[in-house]
């Protein structure tokens, strides 16, 4: 496939576009698990404190509201019973709203993790456009939301439909039922429907999560445009790079050709490789390659040996032994100290330098006079 295109969404979503999109509160989740969660824990407070609560609702009822017709006359009173029932009653219904608010806030939790960002909420004008919000309804996300709207449906209708269909006789012989046995046969039937309808809506969310993560991965995908826009904007001009790199390479070859001078030895192909050694008997453990370049370096690293009156070798076999195998900075192999060391007994025989000479009468002057 071209890549000159760059149209088609090919590439996986970079961490960068990952975080823009946590920023603007672009996350996959699933509602319909916050709800199907939110109905079974609701399930199952009421099925441990279901009594408790039903025990005082009623009373609350008998105590503010068994005596009404006394208070009507009191529009005072009345107002202050009410507000004090009001509150009864919502103590009541506390510890249902308490854990649904726990559950809902940690199936989000698990969904999308810690995020806490303003930006959904600033107002943006196009929002307010009639054009783009009615091209909303006509894409192929709306049709597949539609979709998933009509099957949850079907699923809980039929869910409801299968139970109460089961129940039909217990159903008809609550008509010939007191009161007190009316309640909990309506209530066992409200809790299997409501248990049942919870999990179907469970296994929905499940398979809503997986859609939307899904989709979420496919909508953040980046063009080969996009990513090279990011990496541009990430690690700057490409032009700006070479620039710098250009200016690195120029400083490091001003450093190694600064090093020539020290050297003890050049050592040339005569004119294609170049390497310059330099040895010290009291801080080196073999000669060290201070300098070394091809062609027009190489040509550099000559004139300037010449121009300090640094020995130049013509090995045109270990020169370019070294020049391959050898970083800068770094000392010669073992399996080159003998090449390397008749070089320099060579140069030490011919090298006039004052400065080496005092180096080398510093280091080998002692061992002759202890010979």
């Amino acid at each position: 496939m071209p890549e000159a295109s760059g149209g088609e969404k090919t590439l996986p979503a970079s961490a960068p576009k990952r975080q823009r999109a946590r920023e603007e509160g672009n996350l996959a989740k699933s509602q319909d698990l916050t709800t199907a969660v939110s109905l079974l824990l609701a399930l199952v407070v009421l099925r441990i404190f279901g009594p408790y609560l039903f025990a005082s609702l009623i009373e609350v009822n008998r105590h503010f509201f068994g005596d009404i017709r006394s208070l009507a006359a009191d529009v005072d009173m009345l107002q202050y019973i009410s507000l004090d029932a009001m509150q009864r009653l919502a103590l009541c219904a506390l510890p249902v709203m308490g854990v649904l608010m726990v559950g809902g806030v940690a199936v989000n939790l698990l969904q999308v993790g810690v995020v806490f960002t303003v930006k959904p909420l600033i107002p943006k004008p196009e929002r307010l456009n009639p054009v783009t919000g009615f091209q909303k309804f006509v894409t192929l996300r709306s049709f597949v939301e539609l979709i998933k709207s009509v099957l949850k449906l079907a699923f809980v209708t039929w869910v409801v439909w299968l139970t109460v269909r089961s129940r039909a006789d217990v159903l008809a012989s609550l008509m010939h039922t007191t009161p007190q046995g009316l309640v909990p046969a309506l209530g066992g039937l409200i809790a299997t429907v409501w248990w049942r309808i919870g999990l179907v809506m469970l296994v929905l969310g499940i398979l809503d999560y997986g859609f939307q993560r899904w989709q979420y991965e496919r909508d953040l995908m980046m063009t080969v445009q996009e990513a090279r826009q990011e990496a541009k904007e990430l690690e700057g001009d490409p032009r700006i790079k070479a620039r710098i790199r250009h200016i690195q390479r120029q400083i490091a070859m001003q450093r190694m050709m600064r090093e020539v001078p020290t050297a003890d030895v050049v050592i040339t192909n005569p004119t294609t490789y170049a390497v310059a050694l330099r040895y010290d008997v009291s801080t080196m453990t073999a000669p060290v390659v201070v300098a070394k370049g091809a062609r027009l370096v190489a040509e550099r690293i000559h004139d300037i040996a010449v121009e300090h009156t640094v020995p130049i070798v013509r090995k045109p076999e270990l020169a370019r032994t070294l020049y391959r195998t050898i970083d800068l900075g770094r000392p010669v192999p073992e399996k080159l100290f003998r090449a390397v060391a008749e070089v320099l007994a060579y140069v030490y025989e011919i090298d006039r330098r004052a400065d080496k000479v005092r180096e080398r009468r510093q280091h080998f002057t002692p061992a002759r006079q202890a010979v």
